[in-house]
């Protein structure tokens, strides 16, 4: 069984990473009903796949589909790493 670390943001990460959501930062609470629509929902795994600091968009693997997130949208969601 894997370990899991502490809640962390998901700004914290390295390309590569595998996380869960355990939750969502309360100070974007507007963007929670952005991230449920795309099925990021507590309990879901994904794998960092590329960060833009020039776009401020985050790209993951979930599930088989890819799904980009704006700096906001990944700011709101609370993970834990998997080692």
């Amino acid at each position: 069984m894997s370990r899991m670390k502490s809640r962390i943001c998901i700004d914290k990460l390295l390309v590569g990473s595998t996380v869960t959501i355990v939750g969502y930062n309360p100070v974007y609470g507007g963007y929670v009903g952005k991230l449920l629509a795309k099925g990021l929902t507590v309990g879901r795994s994904f794998k960092l796949l590329d960060v833009s600091n020039i776009e401020r968009v985050l790209k993951m693997s979930s599930k088989g589909s890819t799904v980009v997130l704006s700096k906001p949208e990944a700011d709101a969601l609370y993970v834990t790493a998997i080692d």
